[in-house]
């Protein structure tokens, strides 16, 4: 599989404990608690906005249509935008996607100057006239609805980023392309189905992909296409839908140390040199200009939400999937650790990629 265009969510609490989406405990939304008063510029594709909001249990809250017009202002990514509608006679607060925000004609806001008690909200959240998988947590506080910028972001979709170093708030519409690479190894000649669970839009993939790729390997990874008859060394996709990001671990590496970084990196993680020097050669160009870059590997997020078909079935399988984004300055971020892979019997192993800009 080759590159697909994510439109990314990330798993950060905005002034809160970076967490996790995976593997950490659910947030829990207290019925009744204080909200504490703030004012802070966010960076929504690079445009400064002031926005108003409250700090509620560590996270911060802002009102619902403010992240709607930031978003809208200039998007890289208008399938990112979204307008809000309030239906009071059937309590309902509803986020239709893909729609330029209308703004309504209102006073400036500004949040009161003390702490509030407040409560979470009675209306109901739509997206696009449903309910959502979860419910998400809202507050009204003087008549205003007010959200977490990482849960609306789960479900329009946007990039959320926290960079403690700086206190700054980044909200990002779209990131750069990103490259899977599938590579299968049979024990013997075989022939094997392989098919994408993928919930977004395939824009290119090589060879053709129709309703699965059908092939037959050899042990040595050399691939022969059913539908064409040609030979291949991988397979590989492009697309466009939704990835949870989790910067929260990860790596800060000099532009210039990064190949040697991903060749001990991507060896201690179970790649051959072949497969690790594909890597390398297609990344390192985007990399090694920067003055740092902050990589974390993505596995459980990634694999959750691009799903593998594989029959018949691997005995062991690899999936590497790397985020990173380029930094002017180093920020601390916690060491990521593998587990080491052990290649048994029919193994597929996949490396890919994407940077957040």
């Amino acid at each position: 599989m080759k590159g697909f265009l994510l439109c990314l969510t990330a798993a950060i609490g905005i002034y809160g404990t970076a967490v996790s989406a995976y593997g950490a405990e659910p947030f829990v939304p207290k019925e009744t608690t204080i909200a504490k008063p703030f004012s802070d510029v966010v960076y929504f594709d690079e445009n400064p906005v002031t926005m108003n909001g409250y700090t509620i249990d560590g996270y911060t809250y802002f009102r619902l249509r403010d992240i709607a017009a930031g978003i809208s202002l200039n998007p890289r990514d208008e399938e990112a935008t979204f307008d809000v509608k309030y239906n009071t006679e059937e309590n309902t607060i509803e986020v239709l996607r893909h729609q330029v925000y209308c703004p309504i004609k209102e006073p400036a806001f500004t949040v009161a100057p003390e702490e509030k008690v407040v409560h979470l909200s009675q209306m109901n959240l739509l997206v696009d006239g449903e309910e959502t998988e979860s419910p998400l947590p809202v507050y009204n506080i003087d008549g205003y609805s007010f959200c977490r910028l990482r849960d609306i972001a789960s479900e329009v979709p946007f990039f959320v980023e926290w960079l403690s170093d700086v206190q700054k708030i980044n909200v990002y519409t779209v990131v750069a392309a990103a490259k899977p690479v599938i590579y299968l190894y049979p024990e013997k000649t075989m022939d094997v189905s392989v098919k994408l669970d993928y919930a977004g839009d395939l824009t290119v993939t090589y060879p053709a992909y129709q309703d699965g790729w059908q092939v037959t390997a050899q042990p040595d990874g050399t691939l022969t296409n059913h539908a064409d008859g040609l030979e291949y060394s991988y397979l590989f996709w492009e697309g466009n839908g939704q990835l949870d990001v989790d910067f929260s671990k990860g790596f800060v590496v000099k532009g210039e140390d990064t190949a040697a970084f991903l060749q001990k990196t991507l060896s201690d993680m179970g790649l051959t040199p072949k497969e690790y020097n594909d890597f390398i050669v297609y990344w390192l160009p985007d990399m090694q200009d920067n003055a740092y870059n902050l990589i974390s590997f993505q596995q459980e997020n990634y694999t959750e939400q691009a799903k593998l078909d594989i029959q018949p079935a691997p005995d062991s399988v690899l999936r590497v999937f790397m985020a990173f984004r380029p930094l002017e300055k180093p920020v601390e971020v916690t060491p990521q650790t593998f587990k080491p892979f052990v290649r048994d019997g029919f193994t597929v192993v996949e490396w890919g990629g994407t940077e957040v800009k």
